[in-house]
C-alpha cells in the first residue's frame, strides 16, 4: 500500500476548507449543542480513517473508475462554492448548516458524499466503513447544530 497522490489531493481539498473557519469563525455566535459523545466518536473516528485511508488507498483502476472520481471533485467543487458562499455570506452561523435546495445540510453531506465516491474510486471497503461511520457521527452532530440554529425551519 503506497501513498495516492490524488488521494492526499482530494483528502487535502476536503480538509482545507475547515482552515477557513479557524481564521474567520461565524461573527455570531453558533448556540451550543450537546450531542451524544458517541456520536462525536463516530465523528472523529470517521473523519481520521477516511483522510488516512484516501491518502494511501491507492488509486482507482479499471473501467468506469473515473466517473467516481469526478463524482467525488464534483463534491468538493460544490463544498467549495459552499464555503464561498459562507465568507461572502457574512459569516455567520447558519450559513454553516443552510440548505442547498433539497439537501438540508450539504456541508456536512457533500465530504461524507466525496468520501463514498472516492471509496467506489479506489475501490476500498475500508474506506467506504470509514465514509460510512463519518456519515453516521458528522450528519448527526451536525444536523444537531442545523436544529439548534434554526429550530423552526427543521422541526
Amino acid at each position: 500500500m503506497g501513498v495516492s497522490w490524488v488521494g492526499v489531493l482530494l483528502a487535502v481539498a476536503l480538509l482545507a476548507p475547515s482552515a477557513v473557519l479557524v481564521s474567520m469563525p461565524p461573527r455570531d455566535a453558533p448556540p451550543a449543542v450537546r450531542v451524544a459523545p458517541a456520536w462525536t466518536a463516530a465523528e472523529r473516528v470517521g473523519q481520521v480513517g477516511a483522510l488516512t485511508l484516501l491518502a494511501f488507498a491507492g488509486s482507482g483502476a479499471g473501467r468506469g473508475r473515473g466517473l467516481w472520481l469526478l463524482a467525488a471533485t464534483a463534491c468538493v467543487a460544490v463544498y467549495w462554492a459552499l464555503w464561498a458562499r459562507y465568507v461572502l455570506g457574512g459569516r455567520t452561523s447558519g450559513l454553516l448548516v443552510a440548505p442547498l435546495g433539497p439537501v438540508p445540510i450539504p456541508m456536512a453531506v457533500l465530504p461524507v458524499l466525496a468520501f463514498a465516491c472516492a471509496a467506489a474510486w479506489v475501490p476500498s471497503w475500508w474506506l467506504g466503513l470509514a465514509a460510512a461511520t463519518l456519515a453516521v457521527g458528522h450528519l448527526r452532530v451536525t444536523w444537531a447544530s442545523a436544529r439548534a440554529t434554526d429550530p423552526a425551519s427543521r422541526a
